[in-house]
């Protein structure tokens, strides 16, 4: 993930100024609640590693991260 993850903000990055500024507000709105719950669901597997629930609501927080990254990625550029 951290891979596609780091291209995707690239090209976000590269886009940003393209985008409606109300798009890029929620763009770091929603990415800031992924990435605590990215956050959230590392420390709980800290303590147990063995738990396959936390594990899939780590890959989800992470494929949400992603799917979010790529469609901003990819909307019409505003103006």
């Amino acid at each position: 993930f951290d891979r596609e993850i780091g291209a995707m903000r690239r090209i976000v990055a590269q886009r940003r100024r393209e985008l409606d500024p109300a798009t890029v507000i929620v763009l770091e709105k929603n990415l800031k609640l992924i990435d605590a719950a990215i956050a959230e669901s590392k420390a709980a597997l800290a303590k147990d590693p063995a738990s396959a629930f936390l594990l899939d609501r780590l890959t989800h927080a992470y494929d949400t991260k992603l799917q979010l990254l790529r469609g901003v990625a990819t909307i019409p550029a505003h103006g």
